[in-house]
């Protein structure tokens, strides 16, 4: 079937070169190593300006003319070239598959992380090939745009994402955005988890939580404690005074009841895990945020398993960022600073282990004792 597509729309192609252009597959998509070498040609003719024809296209690729008039049938529509796009890109999508089952069941000495690793790549590779990005005219996007400035106008918010909690960044960033990363750093123990944790509290949206750092109880203890206003080492240990059972079974009886927080805790969790649970709780649960404790106690992936620690910071943070524009929603990427950034005043450069996070933030949020 896959190559009767292909021949086919091939054919398209030459009574409209137009639709070389437009279409979403690439030569390396054509099972055939013939249709592929024509598509590359194609591509390369169209690029160069000029209108593609059956004897420009032998000449290029040295296949005899006889062989690629057969494709040029006078009875084929063009109108319908994107259905046999999509034809061409699904068949090789299962060729891809079925190689990777075929790789994973004759494998040797992999362990099962492995393995997994292997998979969850491929899983990301078909689902950035499918998130729906297009090349779009600007004529749309100035209208959609102005759609939104007139929402904004009519909803009169000066916060136009999700509430931090903290009004003084909500002001200067005007909330968590959709398709943005932000990273708050700070040294340890100053505070990074206290402000993820009071932005979750303050949220009025489904979010999730990843922690790789703190447990799921201990996470929820520190929020009931900033709900009820108990001191969190006074829960922790269970010394609790006359009057707090009261406000602390009413903090409980508010998260219970809130729009939805979901929480994933592993040890020694690996970048792999985070991208696999943060597409699990948008696809099941819809999260309209995801915050992430912390960048550098990640563990590598493991294909990158033999980098260098940058280099494993590096690629983590650009995961982040492809989150953020692939689900759709903003992510808050609590991260450490260096030890001689501490009692100086903030900057970019201030973050542990790797130039990319300050590449990748859409926004920094940094504190350390000085500021």
């Amino acid at each position: 079937m896959s190559n009767t597509a292909e021949t086919y729309f091939l054919g398209q192609c030459l009574w409209s070169p137009q639709i070389i252009l437009e279409a979403k597959c690439c030569p390396s998509d054509f099972e055939s190593d013939l249709h592929q070498r024509l598509f590359q040609v194609m591509l390369e003719i169209t690029r160069e300006g000029q209108i593609v024809d059956e004897r420009m296209l032998s000449q290029r690729t040295g296949i005899p003319l006889q062989q690629i008039l057969p494709m040029k049938t006078p009875d084929i529509l063009t109108a319908n070239w994107a259905f046999y796009d999509l034809q061409i890109r699904q068949a090789c999508q299962i060729r891809r598959w079925k190689k990777l089952a075929n790789d994973i069941q004759n494998s040797v000495g992999e362990t099962p992380q492995e393995l997994a690793a292997k998979m969850q790549k491929a899983i990301d590779d078909m689902n950035n090939q499918e998130d729906g990005f297009e090349i779009t005219p600007i004529q749309d996007t100035v209208n959609s745009s102005i759609e939104l400035i007139e929402k904004r106008m009519k909803d009169g918010q000066k916060c136009i994402g999700i509430s931090s909690g903290l009004k003084g960044l909500d002001n200067a960033f005007s909330g968590f955005q959709p398709r943005r990363l932000y990273y708050i750093g700070a040294r340890p123990s100053q505070g990074k988890t206290a402000l993820l944790l009071n932005s979750v509290r303050n949220c009025n949206e489904a979010c999730g939580i990843i922690s790789a750092e703190s447990a799921k109880e201990e996470l929820v203890i520190r929020l009931m404690a900033s709900k009820s206003e108990i001191d969190s080492q006074r829960l922790v240990v269970g010394l609790l005074k006359e009057g707090d059972m009261n406000r602390l079974t009413q903090a409980a009886s508010e998260l219970y009841s809130s729009k939805g927080i979901y929480i994933y805790d592993e040890p020694n969790m690996s970048i792999d895990t985070v991208v696999l649970m943060a597409r699990q709780m948008k696809r099941r649960f819809d999260i309209k945020i995801l915050f992430v404790d912390y960048l550098q106690i990640l563990s590598p992936s493991r294909a990158g398993g033999k980098q260098e620690y940058r280099e494993q910071i590096a690629y983590a943070s650009k995961q982040m960022k492809q989150l953020a524009r692939v689900l759709d929603i903003p992510v808050v990427v609590a991260a450490q600073l260096r030890r001689d950034a501490e009692g100086n005043r903030p900057q970019l450069s201030d973050f542990s282990d790797s130039t990319q996070i300050e590449r990748d933030a859409d926004v920094a949020i940094i504190y350390n004792s000085l500021s």
